[in-house]
């Protein structure tokens, strides 16, 4: 009889890696190519997103007579646990709060990064169009109907995971037991941040109180660049002094209340997941023609333009969405 072998069932190893390697290659490029609609997508829809808010704060300014209140300072500063109002202020530092934060000082919030669990907050890019500076006459915000804005307890804003007490303050928004317990780049959810603590067991919230605004207070004051490059190109004067306000969900423009003129605060979504993500109004609150802002004199508060979380405005996302920007 002859012997003979039966072929054998299946695929042999070679043949199978071979095909992981075709798929491992097909689902790369799927990959790579879906990344770049995501992003432009993001782009696209940041494109809308500014120019349906400038439209937005327009039609508030001019149905209330009146720039919003409540907008996010992009800040952290000393917190009252008694009262829930801000505490005095030993120095204003121009950088991110990212170690272990004083008590009696104001930091930006976050900062440190752009990556993901690193710092949390604003992100690096965003963080280095600002310069944090006590601004000696607010004046030009009150004569625009602004009284209050939201600030983050400066113990709340690091990357230490001690409980913060927030204490409770009647009518401002906290309630008693509301602690922040966690990280800052711990929070679950980021544009939480400049609202206030929540209780239950899940505390890495909300970490912000609302307080009035007054001479001296820590504000985000927009980098002009050289010759006020900065300025020009996002449509203010050279000389203009400028802050960064952020429109969040806790904001006068944005809810149920009677004035609001959108049910949720709109957020950029291409950034790291533990990075503030609410679009920003630029707001000019008067001319510095030293540019060192000690010679600040104040006009009405006026909106110059609206910027996504990168810190980018609408001429550079066209740009970049219809591939023009070089």
């Amino acid at each position: 009889m002859k012997n003979f072998k039966k072929k054998q069932d299946g695929f042999t190893l070679l043949e199978l890696l071979v095909v992981v390697a075709i798929l491992a290659t097909i689902g790369g490029a799927v990959v790579g190519t879906f990344g770049n609609q995501e992003e432009n997508a993001a782009q696209g829809t940041a494109t809308n997103t500014i120019a349906a808010l400038e439209n937005s704060v327009r039609v508030y300014e001019a149905t209330q007579g009146q720039l919003p209140n409540d907008l996010e300072s992009l800040a952290c500063r000393p917190y009252n646990e008694a009262d829930g109002q801000p505490s005095a202020i030993t120095a204003i530092v121009n950088g991110p709060s990212v170690t272990l934060n004083d008590a009696a000082n104001a930091y930006k919030i976050g900062g440190g990064s752009n990556l993901n669990g690193i710092s949390g907050g604003l992100g690096l890019k965003l963080a280095s169009k600002f310069d944090l500076l006590a601004i000696a006459d607010v004046s030009g915000l009150e004569d625009a109907g602004v009284s209050s804005v939201r600030y983050g307890a400066t113990l709340a804003c690091d990357e230490t995971a001690d409980t913060v007490q927030m204490g409770f303050a009647a009518g401002l928004g906290t309630v008693a037991g509301a602690d922040v317990t966690g990280v800052l780049s711990g929070i679950t959810i980021p544009n939480h941040m400049f609202e206030g603590p929540r209780t239950g067991s899940n505390r890495n919230r909300g970490r912000g109180f609302s307080a009035p605004l007054t001479n001296g207070d820590p504000l985000m004051v927009w980098k002009r660049g050289d010759g006020g490059y900065n300025n020009i190109k996002v449509g203010g004067e050279a000389n203009d002094v400028i802050v960064g306000l952020g429109i969040g969900q806790a904001s006068t423009m944005v809810g149920t209340n009677s004035e609001a003129m959108l049910g949720k605060a709109p957020f950029y979504g291409q950034i790291a997941k533990d990075k503030y993500a609410h679009y920003i109004a630029l707001v000019k609150i008067g001319t510095s023609v030293l540019g060192d802002n000690t010679d600040v004199v104040a006009s009405t508060g006026k909106v110059v333009a609206i910027i996504d979380a990168r810190g980018d405005f609408l001429d550079e996302e066209i740009a970049e969405f219809t591939d023009q920007k070089q």
